[in-house]
């Protein structure tokens, strides 16, 4: 899987997804919002999904102490590249989320796990999981994205449904393409829960944003303010939670 992983981000414009238009900068302006709302200034952070850069590099400089880490050599290629122009970041490595072997028992202040659970199964969850808590110090805090099962589906559907036959099967087997693997909110609280963790807090990243993208794409500045806004007021709301794309918990160790 590693392999194909790093196939499907060779082709693709991770540096620019976040910020391609409004609909997309709801994900990183949320995801924002709440890691500086629940991490303490200064933490110590693992950012063992890191991408680019686009999370790792605006908490450095915000004051947070940052490594980041991919599984993609292009994706870290980037990075050091902005460390170039913006050396702000501790360290850059690539590596999994697997395998944190490079890394001490709790060491971090938070972990960053914001890519990895979108691309494996649930045993693999698990072994990532064990691993983000074996580095993490007690009281720390994890920070996991996933994919929700129901919105990844209701994005396949063609404008007519003629393929609901094979929407069943994504919903059941929680993939449309074998590339990336969904996951329900009950489903990532029961692992939470299995690890003993506490839930801080789980939101609704991008909320119903793939369903209005073309208004909030076509809302100028100040109404595309107040939809965010208004995102921010309800993404906590456990009845919008699995329509959402994009999810996000925050647990302590």
């Amino acid at each position: 899987m590693e392999r194909e992983i790093i196939n499907y981000y060779k082709a693709y414009d991770e540096d620019g997804r976040l910020f391609r238009n409004n609909s997309h900068k709801i994900e990183w302006l949320t995801s924002m919002h709440y890691l500086k709302k629940f991490i303490k200034e200064g933490a110590f952070l693992l950012d063992g999904c890191a991408g680019t850069g686009n999370y790792a590099f605006p908490l450095a400089e915000s004051g947070y102490e940052v490594i980041a880490g991919d599984i993609v050599p292009g994706n870290i290629d980037i990075i050091r590249e902005k460390q170039k122009n913006s050396p702000v970041l501790k360290d850059i490595y690539v590596g999994n989320m697997l395998d944190l072997s490079r890394f001490s028992d709790e060491n971090f202040d938070a972990v960053l796990c914001m890519g990895a659970f979108y691309h494996v199964d649930d045993e693999i969850r698990s072994g990532i999981m064990k691993e983000c808590l074996r580095v993490l110090k007690p009281g720390g805090l994890l920070v996991i994205s996933y994919i929700n099962t129901m919105a990844g589906v209701i994005v396949g559907l063609d404008d007519k449904l003629n393929n609901m036959d094979q929407a069943d099967k994504w919903f059941e087997n929680r993939t449309t393409d074998g590339v990336f693997l969904y996951m329900t909110p009950y489903e990532i609280e029961k692992m939470a829960l299995s690890f003993h963790m506490e839930i801080v807090c789980h939101l609704a990243v991008d909320g119903i944003n793939y369903l209005l993208s073309d208004k909030i794409n076509a809302a100028d500045e100040e109404n595309f303010n107040k939809w965010y806004q208004f995102h921010l007021k309800t993404c906590e709301d456990k009845s919008l939670l699995g329509y959402s794309l994009h999810s996000m918990i925050i647990l302590r160790k």
